[in-house]
């Protein structure tokens, strides 16, 4: 990629499974999606049935590449499936509703409110650990020689530490950032004057999904 031109790359939750819809720390778990998912993932296609996609990137967690396939078929393109997009590994609070994680886990939230950085979840991942593996994949686009814009369907953490990373945020500003089932965020790596960064242009945003779809 010259480095001058613009790249721009869309970071997208996928669509609702089970486990979102009951409130359930869902990880690395692999659920399928809801037909509400699959309607969702239609309307994240609608959306960008216009953006002449070059790429798509997914998780290779079933819900990532439902939502991912049914974008790329809008472009006539296939996915390209990536593990280190994949959710962050909750270990032992995997399948916990809210209140069942309070209940049995209280020190630990405790410890994840005040600083999410080292508050490593019972047999699961440090947050370091899954930003180290999933930000490369973003970065390493720019030396790809890419025609359009690449779409990247993933999940809420792994795209927060992503977006924490391009806009070199500390990582325990992740609590910060909200990414809603089925939302889209942007981000390009652009020149601003003298030198190219990666910079925010949209967060969230869910205006393609009508009242039913929420």
């Amino acid at each position: 990629m010259d480095k001058k031109q613009r790249l721009t790359v869309y970071l997208i939750r996928h669509g609702e499974t089970l486990w979102n819809r009951e409130g359930r720390c869902q990880g690395v778990t692999d659920i399928p999606l809801t037909d509400t998912g699959r309607q969702q993932a239609h309307a994240l296609a609608e959306a960008l049935a216009e953006k002449p996609l070059s790429l798509v990137l997914t998780s290779s967690l079933q819900r990532g590449r439902e939502t991912a396939t049914i974008i790329a078929q809008r472009h006539g393109l296939s996915v390209e499936s990536r593990d280190e997009l994949q959710e962050w590994n909750q270990g032992d609070l995997e399948g916990l509703t809210g209140a069942e994680l309070l209940s049995r886990h209280q020190a630990y939230f405790a410890r994840w409110r005040q600083d999410p950085v080292y508050a490593v979840p019972p047999g699961g991942e440090p947050l370091r650990n899954l930003q180290a593996r999933a930000w490369p994949v973003i970065d390493s686009l720019r030396e790809r020689a890419l025609a359009g814009p690449v779409a990247v369907v993933s999940h809420s953490m792994t795209l927060s530490t992503i977006l924490c990373a391009a806009l070199g945020l500390d990582l325990a500003n992740v609590h910060r950032l909200k990414l809603d089932i089925a939302s889209k965020s942007t981000i390009t790596f652009a020149p601003l004057g003298l030198v190219s960064a990666w910079v925010l242009t949209n967060l969230n945003d869910r205006h393609h999904l009508v009242d039913n779809l929420h």
